[in-house]
C-alpha cells in the first residue's frame, strides 16, 4: 500500500494545503465583519460616526478572500480527486487483458 501512497503523496499533500487556504479565508470573514459593523457602520471608535470609506475597503477586500476561497476549493477538489484516482491502483491494471 506504500507503494501507491508515496508515487502520489505530492498531490495530496498540495490538496490539504488548498483546504488550509479555504478554512483560513473562512476564518478572516467574520473578523473582517465584525470590523465593517463595529468601526464602518456604528463608528464605535469615532464617536457614533460611521465610516463608509472602511465599509468600501472591507467589503472588497471580503470579496477578494471569497474569491480566493473559492478557487483554493476548487483546486483542492480537483488535486483531491487526482489523488482518489490515482492511488487507487487502478492505474496498474490492465483493463483489457484477462484475469486469467
Amino acid at each position: 500500500m506504500w507503494k501507491y501512497i508515496r508515487r502520489h503523496l505530492h498531490i495530496a499533500v498540495i490538496a490539504g494545503s488548498f483546504m488550509i487556504g479555504e478554512v483560513l479565508t473562512d476564518l478572516l470573514q467574520p473578523g473582517l465583519m465584525r470590523e465593517i459593523v463595529d468601526e464602518g457602520v456604528l463608528g464605535l471608535s469615532a464617536g457614533g460616526v460611521g465610516n463608509m470609506t472602511l465599509v468600501w475597503s472591507l467589503g472588497i477586500r471580503m470579496a477578494c478572500l471569497v474569491i480566493f476561497g473559492g478557487l483554493c476549493r476548487a483546486l483542492n477538489n480537483v488535486f483531491a480527486h487526482m489523488t482518489g484516482q490515482n492511488a487507487s491502483g487502478a492505474d496498474d491494471i490492465c483493463v483489457y487483458e484477462s484475469p486469467y
